[in-house]
């Protein structure tokens, strides 16, 4: 987990780093890489002709892609 430095500089904390994106709207924040996965291939199920993706909040970077 992220956490502040004690001078405040530094990266700030996110509580749940990960989130999921479909066709590009943030939908559910997650502690954990795996539950945010698990759950984007349910919405995957929900929404197949979607662009479904896990990202990390802090830098806005994927993490998975689900294929469609």
């Amino acid at each position: 987990m992220l956490s502040s430095t004690r001078s405040g500089k530094g990266k700030k904390r996110i509580d749940r780093p990960f989130e999921i994106r479909i066709d590009g709207s943030r939908r559910g924040a997650f502690e954990e890489a795996r539950d945010a996965i698990t759950s984007a291939q349910i919405a995957q199920q929900e929404h197949p002709s979607a662009f479904i993706a896990v990202a990390d909040r802090l830098t806005g970077r994927l993490v998975a892609q689900l294929a469609f």
